[in-house]
């Protein structure tokens, strides 16, 4: 540390500007700030991502003098100190690359019967030129003398580093399914080209466009004034800013204006704000809008709602 403190332990990671370890003798895990760690050594490899989104893979071990991180791996990089972003395990098997969250939420009015369960999930995948994503949202709503409604949607993201430049090149997939819309449903599947011109250990900017083909089921019994196969532009705006030390702001927003039914265009806009109240543990509360400027025949344009669970994050 700054301080002259010497620390041993066993890293787990570096993130949102926040160094995560765990000693021997301690069953909970301690976090510090990046900027007061003074320097670094482990003979554990890593995955290091800095300011221009590169990764490196190696052990560690830093300068204090210089504070340049140096990643001893196939090669040997240099990154300062201050351009660390991201620090991750890396292991032999797939499950020691993979972290994210689960959080569940519950609702019940005595007056009318009514019940929302809400059960949400974040996972990821990071090593060193490849990135994958895998985000879900369900929600179900049942109400005396009225239907239960869901609202399921599901987004999965893969991307790998096209010879080690800025750009990402990979796969896209995106699920609905809403009772609401009447949409038994919905897939999208393409290819896609991701960038990320802001990547810092506070905030994330990612841009996404590509091009996917959309079909889809509708509710038995209905109409549709739009085709059921098409062929879309798939562009979205990922942005997440991490704020007060506990607090993250994530919001996605993709927009599919199609190609082969001219006008038609599509929306899907999340917004979550998560709070870390105990070790891993956090609150978050949720908004999502579901928009198709050609719904189902007697179905709304937009299918909007709110959420508030209590989730884990694990790594």
């Amino acid at each position: 540390m700054d301080n002259g403190d010497v620390i041993t332990c066993e890293i787990r990671s570096l993130e949102q500007g926040q160094l995560t370890v765990k000693q021997d003798y301690s069953n909970a895990t301690a976090v510090f700030d990046w900027k007061k760690v003074g320097h670094i050594v482990s003979r554990q490899p890593f995955v290091v991502i800095n300011t221009k989104g590169k990764a490196f893979s190696g052990t560690l071990s830093e300068d204090p003098q210089t504070h340049i991180v140096i990643v001893t791996g196939s090669t040997i990089d240099e990154v300062p100190h201050n351009d660390v972003v991201s620090i991750e395990e890396t292991g032999e098997t797939f499950l020691r690359k993979l972290h994210g969250d689960v959080d569940l939420g519950l609702d019940f009015a005595q007056s009318n019967a009514q019940q929302n369960l809400t059960l949400q999930g974040d996972l990821t995948y990071q090593a060193t030129q490849n990135l994958f994503s895998l985000t879900d949202s369900t929600t179900f709503t049942s109400q005396q003398e009225t239907k239960n409604t869901r609202e399921t949607n599901v987004k999965a993201e893969y991307f790998t580093q096209l010879r080690r430049s800025d750009l990402y090149g990979g796969g896209i997939a995106n699920f609905l399914s809403s009772s609401e819309q009447q949409i038994n449903l919905r897939t999208t599947l393409g290819g896609a080209l991701a960038i990320r011109p802001l990547y810092t250990n506070k905030t994330v900017l990612s841009f996404i466009g590509g091009f996917g083909y959309t079909f889809e089921t509708d509710a038995t019994d209905t109409t549709s004034t739009a085709s059921k196969h098409s062929i879309d532009s798939a562009e979205a705006v990922q942005f997440s800013t991490f704020r007060f030390d506990s607090t993250t702001f994530d919001t996605t927003a993709w927009v599919y204006p199609s190609l082969t039914s001219p006008g038609r265009v599509r929306l899907t806009l999340n917004q979550d704000i998560y709070y870390k109240f105990y070790k891993d543990f956090y609150i978050r509360a949720s908004f999502y809008d579901n928009y198709d400027n050609r719904p189902v025949v007697g179905a709304p344009a937009n299918n909007l709602g709110v959420s508030s669970t209590v989730g884990w994050s694990f790594r």
